[in-house]
């Protein structure tokens, strides 16, 4: 009787050390996201980042020179999150009958009430008292912008010219963080609901959504394809 040969299973390929690296690294800049949310700026210290990562002492010294370079590269990596959230809410307004309101709504729903911001916002709120850190959200500001009027031209074009479109997308931005400020003051939710419709209605009067545009714009080119959503 002849013996049915064993298959053997392919053996499993292994990670080059360049994948390995970025692997570690990004599992770095996951705990200190972890930690700027829970524990606020202050209480993210390398220390804290080792344990929630669960590596050893020695594993962030190879990627990052210090707590700011970790900083920097978890508010990049957490800006790009907040744009994959952006558009992953944007992918669900096609049948919307007020694509304009929704898409204020959708921003302030799943972005300036998410973990993410919270995270976000301990940064900004640091920068105030720590000037390097202040210039490392400075620069992200700015990477943020190019990548706002990205988005917004893709997504909206102007019905007269009273105002720049990016300019009025700005202001929104600002009325969010705003509202967000003072979310954990208010004892009814709805009182944000009205506010963003009345600002809705203002915008609708001088832009307004493309049609059937409903897909997230090309990926920042300033982002690359280092990132993952």
């Amino acid at each position: 009787m002849n013996k049915v040969k064993r298959e053997e299973a392919p053996a499993k390929q292994r990670r080059t050390q360049k994948e390995r690296a970025e692997t570690m690294r990004q599992r770095l800049v996951d705990a200190t996201l972890i930690c700027l949310a829970n524990d606020g700026y202050a209480g993210t210290t390398i220390s804290r980042v080792i344990e929630v990562a669960k590596v050893s002492r020695g594993a962030p010294v190879h990627h990052f020179p210090n707590k700011n370079a970790m900083i920097a590269a978890a508010a990049e990596h957490l800006a790009y999150r907040m744009y994959s959230l952006l558009g992953k809410a944007i992918s669900r307004l096609e049948s919307s009958d007020d694509r304009l309101h929704e898409l204020i709504y959708a921003s302030w729903k799943d972005i300036f009430q998410q973990p993410e911001y919270v995270a976000m916002n301990e940064l900004l709120q640091a920068s105030h008292r720590d000037p390097e850190l202040a210039d490392i959200i400075r620069q992200l500001w700015v990477k943020g912008f190019e990548v706002l009027t990205d988005c917004v031209e893709h997504y909206l074009e102007p019905i007269d010219d009273t105002f720049k479109m990016n300019d009025l997308m700005v202001i929104t931005q600002w009325i969010l963080r705003g509202m967000a400020e003072d979310q954990h003051l208010m004892f009814n939710e709805k009182i944000f609901d009205k506010y963003l419709k009345l600002w809705s209605n203002i915008l609708a009067q001088h832009l307004q959504p493309k049609k059937g545009v409903t897909s997230p714009p090309p990926e920042p080119k300033l982002w690359g394809s280092k990132h993952v959503s």
